[in-house]
């Protein structure tokens, strides 16, 4: 299979079968067992091989829907990506972006037991032999597709997919693909859907119509994502902490004003990366890599979990308003308490959540010792006036707007504030405290470290 551009792309345009893929049908049969010996007696005089199948149409166009096995479709597919710089219009594949492909490559060679790829989108510019069965007005239809050698499929969605499968061409360099790296491989197969289509230009809508999917928020995917250790871990911290146990929405992306939960799982997800690295907005390349070592075995998860959990219990107890809520229940009447006290507490807020993280993560780094970190833990939660009013927040990560004040969640505020909790509670000696006192402020903070309340970087690069 070819991943990169063919220089005689133009060309091979010009020899496209000239057909109408609305008017394509397939040879029909009595039955289906007429059917499957038709097809073997074609692919045995012309040396192909037959796929079962089904068969249907979307529109006016034929569609079918098979599956190849992963060396045939190293050998049959080509893909023809544009240039950077040239026009994506004489190419039918967008540019193919090497660092996606190597992300999907890396993927496959880490969990070759255990992955999944979705099906591909192929097209045929040549004219396919699909025997079926006769069944006037059926929507789909068995049947065989003949492929011969001199058959070819191009890509239409897939084409990282299968870059990472069969190898891509980056500059003058051929990274070999995950065929090559694990010969099992070549034992698995792919879900294809091929569209009878010769016309570029429908072709190439059809990659664009194909693109027209929504992202799914940070929070949702957290939850499904359990191959990261950081979820895993995120998993259980919420589900077995009094306060956080139903309180944490998993599906939003924003939290609205009157919502009765505490949290979206991606803000508690900024503070578990606090807890873990000192950092709640590391970035997501970096966080794998750091966790892959920091959460690599169960017992590590384990520890952590119960370390937190600790952590959150002794807030929970003694820590206003989060004591009074975990008494509350977790819908309904009285829950709704939660949306007058957001308005008056940091440690109600995104940005809250990832002081707090941040302070933990220096106690742990102090002493190892549980007495020494539970009596923090107890000077976090009882000596730090966390109400938007309090003096330690102002100048920070609270900024005169309104009754409460609007909270700042950019990286500057944030460390301030964090200086403050340290100091108040005794963890910052005074030459950590002058040399940290020419740290940037709010109003010298780029907008591309800025954050938003759900701890996600609004622009610009990664931070490491």
């Amino acid at each position: 299979m070819s991943i990169t551009a063919s220089p005689d792309t133009n060309t091979e345009a010009d020899e496209m079968a000239d057909y109408s893929s609305d008017e394509f049908q397939p040879t029909e049969h009595a039955d289906i067992v007429e059917a499957f010996s038709n097809a073997v007696r074609e692919a045995g005089a012309v040396g192909g091989r037959i796929f079962p199948c089904v068969v249907f149409k979307q529109g006016r166009r034929t569609m079918v829907s098979t599956s190849f096995p992963l060396l045939f479709i190293r050998r049959h597919v080509v893909s023809e990506s544009a240039e950077k710089g040239g026009s994506p219009r004489e190419r039918t594949n967008r540019p193919l972006i090497p660092e996606h492909a190597k992300s999907i490559h890396q993927y496959l060679l880490a969990n070759p037991a255990d992955y999944i790829l979705p099906p591909v989108t192929l097209n045929t510019d040549s004219m396919p032999s699909l025997h079926v069965q006769k069944a006037s007005g059926a929507p789909t239809r068995l049947g065989y597709i003949v492929v011969h050698d001199g058959t070819r499929f191009h890509v239409t969605d897939g084409q990282h997919r299968l870059a990472a499968l069969a190898g891509y061409s980056q500059g003058r360099t051929h990274v070999p693909g995950a065929l090559s790296d694990n010969a099992k491989l070549a034992e698995d197969g792919l879900a294809v859907l091929i569209v009878i289509e010769s016309d570029r230009a429908r072709i190439q809508q059809d990659f664009a119509d194909a693109a027209q999917t929504k992202q799914i928020p940070a929070s949702l995917l957290a939850v499904y994502n359990t191959r990261e250790p950081v979820n895993q871990v995120l998993a259980r911290i919420t589900e077995e902490s009094k306060l956080l146990h139903g309180r944490i929405d998993e599906v939003g992306k924003t939290l609205p004003k009157a919502s009765q939960k505490l949290f979206l799982l991606n803000q508690i997800r900024g503070m578990v990366k606090s807890l873990l690295f000192g950092d709640y907005a590391l970035a997501e390349d970096t966080l794998s890599r750091m966790a892959a070592t920091r959460l690599a075995t169960q017992e590590q998860r384990d520890e952590f979990v119960t370390e937190t959990l600790i952590m959150l219990g002794v807030l929970t107890e003694l820590m206003q308003p989060w004591s009074e809520i975990a008494q509350l229940p977790t819908s309904g009447s009285g829950a709704d308490k939660i949306v007058a006290l957001r308005e008056k507490f940091v440690n109600l807020t995104a940005t809250g959540i990832n002081v707090i993280g941040t302070v933990v993560y220096e106690i742990n780094r102090q002493t190892t010792d549980p007495e020494q970190r539970a009596a923090y833990y107890r000077k976090l939660a009882t000596e730090i006036k966390w109400q938007r009013s309090a003096d330690i927040w102002a100048n920070n990560v609270v900024v005169p707007d309104g009754k409460h004040g609007k909270i700042a969640t950019n990286r500057g505020p944030v460390s301030a504030a964090v200086r403050n909790v340290k100091r108040a509670i005794g963890l910052i000696v005074e030459a950590e405290a002058a040399s940290t006192a020419g740290a940037p402020s709010e109003a010298t903070v780029p907008d591309q470290y800025r954050l938003n309340d759900t701890g996600a970087q609004l622009a610009g690069p990664s931070q490491n």
